[in-house]
C-alpha cells in the first residue's frame, strides 16, 4: 500500500517558519495592516498635495503612516512569538510521527500518548513550500510535514494522494497551492508538457 511516514523532532524555527507562513499566506491580519498603510499612505498623500497644506496635519499623517510600517512587523513577530511560546513542554520534547495513506492521515508523539487521526475530507488545502508541507484543515488550525524528515515513501507519492484525494474545486481542481521554487519549477514542467501536446 502506498504510505508516506515521517519522524520530525520539535524544531522552535520550524513552527515559527509555519505560523509565519500562515501570517502572511493564510491569514488576515498582515491584510489588515496592509489595507490601514495604504489608507494613511492615501491620507498623508492628500494632506501634503492640498491647496492650502496644513504643516501639523502634514506632520501629523506621516507620523501616523510611519508608525503603522513601523508596528506592523513588531505585531507580527509578538504574536508569532506568544504562540510557540504556549507550545507544550512535552510537545517540545517529542517526536511526532505522521502517517499518510490514500485514506488518512495518523499523527502521534513519542512522548504523549493517543493519536490524531483525520481523513482526506477533512483538509482544506494543502500548500506545499521548498521544505515544507502545510496542511490546513481550517483558516486556523493545521500541520506541517517536513520534506526532508520523510523516511518512507517520497514527496512525489506525497503529491500523488494529495491530487488524487483532496477535494475539488468546482473547475476539478485540487485544494494544493505551490509557493517558492516549487511554484517556479511546476509552471516550467506545465508549460513545457503544453509544448509537447502542441508538438504533437
Amino acid at each position: 500500500m502506498d504510505k508516506i511516514v515521517s519522524l520530525t523532532k520539535y524544531n522552535r524555527k520550524q513552527h515559527k517558519q509555519f505560523y509565519f507562513f500562515h501570517l502572511f499566506h493564510r491569514g488576515k491580519t498582515v491584510k489588515m495592516l496592509g489595507v490601514i498603510a495604504v489608507v494613511m499612505f492615501f491620507l498623508a498623500m492628500m494632506n501634503t498635495f492640498q491647496k492650502e497644506p496644513n504643516i501639523g496635519t502634514i506632520i501629523f499623517s506621516w507620523i501616523m503612516f510611519g508608525l503603522v510600517l513601523a508596528m506592523a512587523p513588531f505585531l507580527m513577530i509578538s504574536r508569532v512569538n506568544n504562540v510557540v511560546k504556549q507550545e507544550t513542554t512535552e510537545r517540545k520534547q517529542a517526536t511526532e510521527k505522521v502517517e499518510v495513506t490514500k485514506i488518512k492521515f495518523t499523527r502521534t508523539y513519542d512522548t504523549l500518548s493517543g493519536k490524531g487521526v483525520l481523513t482526506w475530507t477533512d483538509i482544506d488545502i494543502i500548500c506545499e513550500t521548498d521544505l515544507y508541507y502545510y496542511i490546513y484543515l481550517s483558516d486556523t488550525n493545521g500541520l506541517f510535514i517536513v520534506k526532508a524528515d520523510i523516511i518512507e515513501g517520497s514527496t512525489q507519492l506525497f503529491e500523488k494522494l494529495a491530487m488524487a484525494n483532496l477535494r475539488k474545486d468546482k473547475k476539478g481542481r485540487p485544494f494544493y497551492k505551490r509557493y517558492g521554487q516549487v511554484k517556479k519549477r511546476y509552471k516550467a514542467e506545465m508549460k513545457l508538457k503544453k509544448l509537447e501536446m502542441k508538438g504533437k
